[in-house]
């Protein structure tokens, strides 16, 4: 096993614990993003780390490879702005057509929770869920941050935090600080793995 799947695969692992995560809390809480919004998803291009990278040029090699030959030639296809992710579908329910390689900030939106400036977990529904949904839910949420307490008594449980799962992505790729955004770096990691799979063959 090379360096790049043994990485590739642990993205994987985390990818799957995040999962279990995020299901218990919509499980408990049965508060989830509206059906078909992907507001998220509009002029945003996600940066990658390493790790995630990896993992998504050998999910695309695996799962959608002529696509994958294309933007190892970086090729990509008309998106509307430029700032839009080059995998964004508007037509799609979940607004993405690798959703099954998408990276963390992707998973994270929406279904996370992070660290107030004293340390403490802290929650904010996401700026994009519609002011008028919140308020029908009992009790009323609004706009705003909520403490680790609030957010349990009102929903019942309170999401995992970005940051912490963060700190298990970036210890995948010791010393990997830098990120590059999607259309910089998936090319190149495509063409690195195919190169890998070609030695491998030899």
């Amino acid at each position: 096993m090379t360096r790049s799947q043994e990485i590739a695969g642990k993205t994987g692992e985390l990818y799957q614990h995040l999962e279990k995560l995020q299901k218990d809390w919509y499980e408990k809480t049965s508060f989830t993003c509206p059906s078909g919004c992907g507001s998220c998803c509009i002029d945003f291009e996600p940066h990658l780390y390493e790790c995630e990278a990896l993992f998504m040029a050998q999910w695309l090699l695996e799962n959608r490879p002529e696509t994958a030959k294309e933007l190892s030639k970086g090729t990509f296809r008309p998106d509307y702005n430029g700032k839009t992710c080059i995998f964004f579908d508007p037509d799609s329910d979940y607004h993405c057509t690798i959703y099954g390689g998408r990276p963390f900030i992707c998973r994270l939106f929406g279904a996370s929770s992070f660290r107030g400036k004293d340390g403490e977990t802290v929650w904010k529904p996401c700026k994009f869920y519609p002011a008028e949904d919140l308020k029908k839910h009992r009790p009323p949420l609004a706009h705003r941050q909520y403490t680790y307490e609030e957010a349990e008594n009102i929903l019942g449980d309170v999401p995992p935090v970005m940051a912490d799962i963060m700190e298990q992505a970036v210890s995948l790729c010791p010393g990997d600080t830098l990120t590059e955004t999607l259309r910089e770096s998936l090319p190149k990691t495509i063409l690195k793995l195919m190169m890998e799979r070609q030695w491998g063959e030899e």
